[in-house]
């Protein structure tokens, strides 16, 4: 599994009351926004990431702090702030489990509190609850964001999108979010169409929607292509977030990584009989060193040049998630972490951006390589472009070639002794 971070809060016992209130019933003041809260966003991210995110304002999404205290927001959206009902300042510096209530099910939020644990994404459908007490479904698809320079876990990215075609749901109309129900609370709503006025306590309304909507819910009333839908909507807007965050913190860290590309140069560079035997070897390929922080590449093949456009000098010392992009599925990238992370091969379709911004579909094979004592001193990533000319015209099948070039890069490494692996090594 993923990494484990720290133990996660305890998951408080949910209730429907979403204002701290004292013995007397009355409402008390939420506690002042820290100022280790505000400055959250700011250590990890340029300062342009404030303008990109408010480009995307429309959409619904938190962004949290697993390192501080509580594991609070530290940042939150527009369309997310008109959902719950609840202002900014009432939101930033708490946990995201505020919004549950007595019929959120706990084992969603036990989903969701092992993947914080293990700093995976996940999702799952959610029952949450408005400031004005009325419960609205959401699909939440959560996943964490990592440093570009030294993959340490930064935030939590959470997009929460509303289930509205099954919020109180009433033959073809529905009344789909709070701020129409908060409506109810001034004793004039709308509902079919219809304007009305009626007295809420008398009527019975307020109930009668939230126990059908509870309801729906429970019998899990949205048909599967519903859920589908909302789900590929919630992981676009996820992609979104993480690609503005992800650029973001790469220029706070372009500073950091040049001078330790500088510094590291002579560790990575691979002594030239090395060089010489992977240069015969006619795959787009790249090689990284686990040993050293970000996992960066270390030798990068001709033919992952021509592939992505990006020059050897610009890819040596970086870690190779620069080939993602907005649309590169969080999932996918996770696989390929944990796989690592356990020391195992893997094949994935994932899709990646060359240097000009241009998307490809690349079917990415990585696998560790061993050398002659059985210790892993390398990962190899070899891609193949699934509409390439070559793999429309070749009898070879993809994974056959890439294992091909696995195996002749570990008879390369192998036939090596361990210190003459380094320019820096003593012969």
């Amino acid at each position: 599994m993923g990494k484990r971070i720290c133990t996660p809060s305890p998951v408080a016992t949910v209730s429907s009351v979403q204002q701290p209130v004292e013995e007397s019933g009355v409402p008390t003041m939420l506690p002042p926004i820290t100022e280790s809260v505000m400055e959250s966003m700011s250590q990890g991210y340029d300062a342009s990431v404030q303008q990109s995110l408010k480009k995307l304002c429309h959409h619904s999404f938190v962004i949290t702090d697993p390192h501080l205290h509580g594991h609070p927001i530290v940042y939150v959206s527009d369309a997310f702030l008109h959902m719950s009902g609840y202002s900014a300042e009432e939101v930033l510096g708490r946990n995201p489990k505020f919004l549950q209530g007595p019929d959120t099910d706990r084992q969603s939020i036990f989903q969701i509190r092992d993947a914080v644990y293990e700093a995976r994404p996940c999702n799952v459908v959610l029952l949450n609850y408005s400031k004005q007490g009325w419960p609205f479904q959401i699909v939440l698809h959560m996943a964490p964001v990592f440093s570009q320079s030294d993959d340490r876990l930064l935030h939590f990215v959470g997009a929460q999108i509303p289930l509205v075609d099954c919020c109180y749901n009433l033959g073809k109309h529905a009344v789909q979010s709070a701020p129409l129900l908060s409506g109810f609370q001034s004793n004039t709503g709308c509902l079919l169409g219809q304007k009305f006025s009626c007295s809420i306590g008398n009527s019975g309304l307020t109930n009668y929607l939230l126990s059908l909507n509870v309801a729906l819910y429970r019998t899990g009333s949205c048909t599967g292509l519903q859920k589908k839908k909302k789900m590929k909507v919630a992981q676009t807007v996820l992609q979104l977030v993480t690609h503005e965050l992800n650029k973001a913190n790469e220029l706070k860290s372009a500073p950091a990584l040049h001078s330790r590309c500088l510094s590291e140069n002579a560790d990575t560079a691979l002594c030239s009989s090395l060089t010489l035997a992977l240069h015969r070897i006619q795959q787009s390929f790249v090689i990284s060193n686990p040993r050293l922080p970000g996992i960066p590449v270390v030798y990068a093949s001709d033919k992952f040049v021509l592939l992505t456009g990006y020059q050897k000098d610009e890819v040596l010392g970086c870690n190779c998630r620069f080939l993602q992009g907005q649309n590169t599925d969080a999932l996918v990238v996770q696989q390929i972490r944990d796989n690592v992370k356990e020391e195992k091969a893997c094949t994935v379709r994932i899709l990646n951006y060359r240097k000009n911004g241009q998307p490809f579909w690349n079917l990415l094979h990585v696998a560790p390589i061993r050398d002659h004592t059985a210790k892993i001193v390398y990962f190899v990533g070899v891609q193949w472009e699934l509409s390439s000319e070559y793999f429309q015209t070749s009898n070879i099948k993809p994974v056959m070639g890439q294992l091909g070039a696995v195996g002749a890069i570990k008879v390369a490494v192998r036939s090596l002794q361990s210190p003459g692996l380094r320019r820096n090594c003593p012969p």
